[in-house]
């Protein structure tokens, strides 16, 4: 099966990402084993191979913008199929990655990915965030994550709530909102946000990324 690698490689270019031979064949390879996985399990409910290339792989790239060189660890909260971290670990592979996801079929797909595309530096965990705060904390051998990130299990206000307590002092969160967004932020300080209007590469679909730095949250 052949992805549309010209559609990937102009959405890496787009991103200022190098569309090299082994990361080509690492999404080709991402994508076949999800698309096989979601025939019995059900992980997403976009299958169509371009839409794959869009709206999971390159929507999840968005990320990189917000985060700096100097982030090395980063918890994906809600993981799902992988996303955004899976993703973010092939084009940042010096990252530590927790994958957390509390659905067991997602968990294992995660687990098997990490395995086929022999990702090193990545943990998958099994669990809600509101469970596993403090298991999370233990493996990280007292410290916590430069960075957790999300695409759309929670509202804004209640991703930075649980979010906050896995990151250490400085640390940042980054999520991925529609054009709705606003309405989410009624209440919140917005002083304490940055948000900005991306494109996903090769579509007209805007991505609205707001990013909160963890002194900053109440």
């Amino acid at each position: 099966m052949h992805i549309p690698v010209e559609i990937l490689r102009e959405g890496l270019m787009a991103l200022a990402i190098p569309a090299t031979q082994w990361l080509i064949e690492a999404f080709t390879l991402y994508l076949n084993e999800l698309k096989k996985w979601t025939r019995i399990h059900n992980l997403t409910a976009i299958t169509e191979d371009v839409d794959i290339v869009r709206r999971h792989f390159l929507d999840s790239l968005l990320y990189l913008g917000s985060l700096a060189q100097d982030v090395r660890s980063v918890i994906d909260v809600g993981s799902g199929a992988g996303f955004p971290g899976i993703p973010l670990k092939l084009v940042r592979p010096e990252l530590s990655l927790c994958l957390l996801e509390p659905t067991g079929k997602k968990a294992a797909f995660l687990r098997h990915m990490v395995a086929v595309l022999s990702l090193t530096g990545v943990s998958v965990v099994q669990g809600r965030v509101e469970d596993v705060t403090g298991i999370l904390q233990g493996a990280m051998k007292g410290h916590t994550y430069d960075a957790a990130v999300v695409r759309s299990l929670f509202s804004v206000d209640a991703f930075l709530t649980k979010a906050v307590k896995l990151l250490k002092p400085g640390g940042i969160m980054v999520l991925s909102k529609g054009k709705d967004y606003e309405k989410e932020l009624v209440g919140l300080s917005t002083d304490a946000l940055h948000i900005q209007q991306l494109t996903i590469p090769t579509t007209d679909i805007q991505r609205f990324i707001i990013t909160a730095t963890a002194p900053m949250i109440n």
